[in-house]
């Protein structure tokens, strides 16, 4: 999962198994949460729409949630985020 800082939002991008819809979470400066859903190479447009609090952390895990935020208190602003388990290391690029 990749995730950016994009004017004060973290942006948590990732494609969907059979690659026909990029998935983003958002979580706005201000704590908000937003789901942007856009399809690729298919007819649609998805309007986004605002997510309880909280979502973010569910959707992606705990271990994930931790990655992330462990990364963006030492102040990265884009940074790859995988569980352990699954053999992956929190990586910037």
């Amino acid at each position: 999962m990749q995730v950016k800082k994009i004017d004060g939002n973290y942006e948590f991008t990732c494609s969907t198994v059979n690659g026909e819809f990029i998935v983003k979470m958002i979580l706005t400066g201000n704590g908000g949460e937003r789901l942007d859903t856009q399809p690729v190479d298919v007819p649609g447009i998805f309007p986004a729409r605002d997510l309880e609090p909280g979502t973010i952390e569910k959707a992606i895990g705990k271990e994930r949630w931790d990655n992330f935020k462990r990364m963006k208190d030492k102040g990265f602003d884009m940074m790859f985020i995988d569980a352990h388990k699954q053999g992956f290391f929190p990586h910037t690029f």
